[in-house]
Order: C-alpha cells, then structure tokens, then sequence
C-alpha cells in the first residue's frame, strides 16, 4: 500500500509540473490571425445565445463589456495553442430561476466570431494572457 501512495504521489507531481509550463504565443501569429468583422450587434448575438440556454429568457438582464480581439487554446497538455480567434466579450447575467426568482449576477467571457459566438472562457490558471487574468 505504501509503494501504490508512493507511485500516484510522483504521478502526480509529474501531471502537475507538466502543466506548470506553458509557451506564450508568438505575437506574430497573433497579428496575422484572422479574428473577424468587429460584431457592432454583440448584444443581439449574446441575447440569441442565451434564449435557449436560460429557463426565462425574456426576463433575463444583461450587462455588456466592450468587445475586444482575443482568442482561446487548446489546454496546456495538448500544446496550448491558440485554436479559435475573434471579439471576447464580458457580459454579466441576471437571470430567473425555476421558481421565478433571480438568481444574481453571473459573469460569462464569450468569444464571438463571424457573428456567432464560437466559444466561452473562464478564469483559468493554465492561461496567462492578461484578459484572462
């Protein structure tokens, strides 16, 4: 038993010091990328997005950032490169509940691209990129 706490210890420490390094992106590659049109609708396209993803919709309030390039990546154990480019945009959601109450303000990043939105980001320590701090 003691030789099997042993083994998953260094396994562990093995699997974590591995995603302890992740290359930064070349900024070359992210002056050439193509992000898109700038979405001058991107309230719209978040309030599609989210018709099918609440319980109530057309109650739901919205707080919206301004939209700004940026991009999101694989995870660090797959390279950590940049896979989807185009407009994040922080946007808080107050929404109803089930029983008709509101439930508080929850905060999403989306990252919209050609008009739709492509993917979403949270606050996550694999990444260094200061939107995402």
């Amino acid at each position: 038993m003691k030789h099997l706490m042993i083994a998953f210890a260094c396994l562990a420490v093995f699997v974590l010091g591995g995603c302890s390094s992740i290359k930064p992106v070349d900024p070359d590659v992210l002056a050439s990328a193509d992000y898109g049109i700038y979405p001058d609708n991107y309230e719209t396209i978040i309030k599609s997005y989210f018709q099918t993803r609440l319980k109530d919709p057309f109650s739901a309030q919205y707080q919206f950032g301004i939209p700004f390039k940026a991009f999101l990546r694989n995870a660090p154990v797959l390279g950590g490169d940049p896979t989807v480019y185009g407009y994040m945009v922080y946007t808080n959601v107050n929404a109803k509940n089930s029983y008709g109450a509101y439930t508080g303000w929850e905060e999403y990043r989306l990252l919209i691209s050609d008009g739709v939105v492509v993917g979403t980001a949270s606050k996550n320590p694999w990444f260094s990129e200061e939107w995402y701090n």
